[in-house]
């Protein structure tokens, strides 16, 4: 650690890096065939506790975001009797959270537990944990097919890991430039996700010859995940893939206006290149949240730049080409953008059904975290209905719905209150900003994340998004910055010294 005028070594740092050598050279004498990994380890080690020292750390957050869609490679999968299975993206959260654990103990930083929202977060997180103890961890049905579903997997994929990183996020945040890494990450991405993309389509509009160009090997898998048919990215289904690109378009135009020169011409390109590609998914939910998020970023983010005038001009546009292309849209090739198909609306309004008989049984708790298709497979149903559909069994397609039918009344309060609070949170650090303020920290910023809150909410209705690893963690994630900077932002007690209530840029 630097301090004026000298640099002094921090003994905590020496400890560490002295243990691991010791570590490594007695696994090398023991086993000394081991001596090459031991040094790669030692390495390794060595700057995971320098970036904890000195380097960026929120950079580990975006590194295990953005890995579930480049490095989510199920030949590297790790299967462990008793315990998850081991990927790459969960090797490395548990590294990110050993180099937060660095990063405290080197610097000295307390782990702040000081909102109201973070309490209800954990309160929300103990009784899902709760539920899906009592209840059982996994399920499995065996008629009419095998459907195996995994309530640890949401909760830990898509609770635990999310929220524990929302925790690290909102305690480390300082300086006004953690958001410039986190937004030009994304967008660093976005050009993976809109290679694949654009490759994928060109391989169902009849190139097949296409997808020899795409890596990893196994996107190009039928047999992995579902969605096949469409341009789902490096994901398992189109839905990630979907929710990424929405916020990818508004991030691109939120850095449009703070770069220059070259920058500038990279993110215009991008931004152009992200409608074709979110049609490319063929999911109807992601152009009604593309639309809804721009209604957004114009009355908002744009309204000194006629963002109204623009709005009724772009609705007219749209009403145009609706009526012009009727033929096309009211189709059910979702390839070729028909939104006419009738089976996925037949089928959620069956689940709603199902869902609201749930309830009534068990209104309050549910019928347990992750016990959807348990509860579902117990019900009478008309064999002409789901069976047709989707072979019989179908999850809730609505993350509320879901909350509904396995958490009851407690459940759907706790989710929906997480969500109040944290739009509160965002608000009032909309309010303490000044509405002249142009550098990443500014209103824009709290826009662009209530831009993220409507695309991640507007997917949730149309599915259960605790299927979704990586948009609950890209989400939460982005949801740390805004409640630390908010935290960064107001007044401290009389016995602080002034500058600690201001952000470091």
């Amino acid at each position: 650690m630097l301090t004026v005028g000298q640099q002094r070594i921090d003994p905590l740092a020496l400890i560490a890096v002295g243990a691991l050598t010791a570590l490594a050279i007695a696994l090398s004498l023991v086993v000394p065939h081991a001596l090459p990994w031991a040094l790669a380890a030692l390495a390794a080690a060595g700057l995971l506790v320098f970036w904890a020292g000195r380097w960026e750390i929120t950079v580990w957050t975006w590194l295990w975001v953005l890995s579930y869609g480049l490095l989510n490679w199920p030949e590297w999968e790790i299967t462990l009797a008793g315990f998850f299975n081991l990927t790459v993206p969960r090797l490395i959260f548990v590294v990110a959270l050993a180099a937060f654990a660095l990063h405290f103990l080197f610097h000295r930083r307390r782990l702040h537990f000081d909102r109201g929202l973070l309490w209800v977060m954990l309160l929300l997180a103990v009784c899902v944990g709760l539920s899906a103890w009592a209840t059982g961890w996994t399920t499995r049905i065996r008629q009419p097919q095998e459907i195996v579903s995994a309530p640890y997997y949401r909760f830990l994929g898509s609770i635990v890991m999310p929220f524990v990183m929302f925790l690290l996020v909102y305690n480390v945040v300082r300086r006004e430039r953690q958001i410039t890494w986190a937004l030009v990450l994304v967008s660093i991405y976005g050009w993976f996700a809109l290679y694949t993309g654009y490759l994928q389509y060109a391989a169902i509009r009849g190139l097949p010859a296409a997808r020899m160009l795409i890596w990893p090997a196994y996107i190009n898998n039928p047999e992995y995940g579902h969605h096949f048919d469409r341009a789902r990215g490096a994901f398992s289904a189109a839905g990630p893939q979907a929710v990424f690109l929405v916020l990818l378009f508004y991030v691109d135009l939120y850095l449009l206006r703070r770069v220059r020169g070259t920058g500038k011409a990279v993110f215009a390109v991008q931004a152009l290149l992200v409608p074709p590609a979110i049609f490319f998914t063929g999911l109807r939910s992601a152009y009604l949240a593309f639309a809804l998020c721009g209604i957004v970023w114009l009355l908002w983010a744009d309204r000194r730049r006629l963002g109204a005038a623009k709005l009724v001009f772009l609705g007219l546009a749209v009403l145009i080409a609706v009526v012009t292309l009727w033929e096309t849209l009211s189709g059910t090739d979702r390839m070729r953008g028909g939104m006419g198909q009738v089976q996925p609306v037949v089928a959620r309004k069956i689940l709603v059904a199902q869902t609201w008989e749930m309830v009534k049984r068990r209104p309050f708790f549910g019928v347990g975290f992750g016990h959807f298709v348990d509860a579902q497979h117990e019900m009478r149903r008309d064999p002409t209905s789901l069976v047709g559909l989707s072979g019989g069994v179908l999850v809730e397609h609505n993350l509320f719905l879901n909350m509904a039918a396995e958490m009851g009344l407690v459940g759907v309060t706790l989710t929906v209150a997480v969500f109040v609070l944290l739009f509160r949170e965002s608000l009032r650090l909309y309010r303490k900003l000044p509405s002249g303020a142009s550098g990443m920290l500014s209103r824009s910023f709290v826009i662009l994340f209530w831009i993220a809150m409507v695309n991640y909410l507007t997917d949730a209705m149309f599915r259960d998004t605790l299927w979704d690893v990586f948009a609950n963690g890209l989400f939460w994630s982005l949801a740390g910055l805004v409640v630390a900077y908010n935290r960064l932002l107001e007044p401290q007690p009389l016995e602080l010294p002034p500058a600690a209530s201001a952000v470091r840029r």
